[in-house]
């Protein structure tokens, strides 16, 4: 054999070796780099789950606080119902107490007038007015038009007067 051919088989030889200890310089490396991204993926695999953890807590914490303010706001629901509809029974009340007044104011005189057969004393309504119209709301000083007790109430005053 020529002894070129064999320095030159020999200095392939070296070159490919040389080549593959370069790309196994590259190899270890690139291992180093993926076992370092392994390590940082952990960390981040850790945290993430401790954060769900506390957003899984914070989520049932929101939850219970929305049933307990839905549970409070149900209970002042059912009180203000409770308060509106004791209110209505008080307003239907002295509506009923202003009719039989007013029912009874008109009748007081022509009783008093049979019983005695004199002069009745002043109506009611000479007695109320100078009052009802002191203190007689008016829709054009609030601004709020008169409740149905109010109505009934003027109107009997302007009936007695």
């Amino acid at each position: 054999m020529n002894p070129w051919i064999g320095l030159g088989l020999d200095v392939t030889l070296i070159v490919l070796v040389g080549a593959g200890i370069v790309q196994a310089g590259r190899l270890i490396r690139q291992l180093a780099d993926l076992r370092e991204s392994r390590t940082d993926m952990d960390r981040f695999v850790r945290e993430f789950n401790m954060t769900v953890m506390r957003a899984e807590a914070g989520i049932k914490g929101l939850r219970q606080a929305a049933r307990d303010s839905g549970d409070d706001l149900e209970k002042l629901v059912e009180n203000a119902v409770s308060i509106r509809d004791e209110l209505q029974y008080i307003v239907e009340s002295a509506d009923q107490i202003a009719s039989r007044l007013t029912s009874g104011a008109v009748r007081a005189p022509s009783a008093a007038e049979k019983a005695t057969g004199t002069n009745p004393p002043p109506a009611p309504a000479e007695m109320i007015t100078p009052f009802a119209a002191k203190n007689s709301p008016e829709p054009s000083s609030s601004g709020a038009p008169p409740s149905r007790a109010e109505k009934e109430l003027m109107q009997a005053l302007e009936k007695l007067g």
